[in-house]
């Protein structure tokens, strides 16, 4: 996002600051302290897409397997 932009938008200053709930009124609510905005490297992604592309492919293969094998009489 470009901070400079939506505050033209809005027509007033932003401040550069990120905001985060503060754990301390629910307790049962556990936070990583530390801002993390991508945790995963982009192969990882790639892994995903690749899995997920397969795992498609097996099933249309499958459909097609099932529609087109001959029927006992």
């Amino acid at each position: 996002l470009d901070r400079d932009v939506i505050a033209q938008g809005l027509g007033q200053a932003l401040h550069a600051r990120v905001l985060r709930l503060d754990a301390g009124p629910l307790p049962d609510y556990a936070r990583d302290p530390v801002l993390l905005p991508n945790t995963l490297p982009p192969e990882r992604h790639r892994g995903y897409a690749v899995q997920w592309f397969a795992l498609a492919a097996a099933v249309v293969a499958v459909i097609l397997i099932l529609l087109f094998r001959s029927r006992p009489a």
